[in-house]
């Protein structure tokens, strides 16, 4: 139990981690790239809090996109939906 916790210790971030922390950042510039003339009523606290809100959902949608739901039963038996 204690040599895992040094572990740990020793080497904080993980290849992921460190993959995650570059795509939020890249997704971070991108979009204060774009919405920087729209946000200027914002103040600099609340520009940051948006911006990193939107570069975690941007990242999260890019990792794990949405899925369609699978067809209904009704498409399986070759009827067309309603």
């Amino acid at each position: 139990m204690q040599r895992k916790a040094r572990f740990q210790k020793r080497y904080p971030d993980s290849m992921d981690e460190k993959r995650k922390s570059e795509a939020i950042a890249a997704a971070r510039r991108e979009i204060a790239r774009r919405i920087a003339r729209f946000c200027t009523t914002l103040s600099e606290e609340e520009l940051n809090r948006l911006l990193d809100r939107m570069a975690y959902v941007q990242w999260k949608y890019d990792v794990a996109p949405i899925v369609p739901d699978p067809p209904s039963l009704k498409q399986k038996n070759g009827e067309l939906p309603d």
